[in-house]
């Protein structure tokens, strides 16, 4: 059995911050240069789509967070 993500806190801290999901798309693009569409983010949410490791780690330099706190694990 592969190991689960658990669920996706995204949406969470994204509007800690104060952010729509188009501003999240925006942001990762201006500050990685990683594309990502606001589609995207809303599949990350909605754990309908895993992040792949480039993706969780221009998400966490843009909303100035950890890998950890994305996701919040299931014992």
């Amino acid at each position: 059995m592969a190991l689960s993500r658990g669920e996706c806190c995204l949406r969470v801290i994204r509007e800690s911050r104060g952010l729509s999901q188009e501003q999240l798309s925006a942001l990762v693009k201006d500050k990685t240069g990683l594309a990502m569409s606001r589609v995207a983010i809303s599949q990350f949410e909605t754990s309908k789509r895993p992040m792949s490791p480039e993706q969780m780690r221009a998400v966490c330099i843009v909303l100035r967070c950890t890998e950890a706190e994305l996701y919040q694990w299931l014992l």
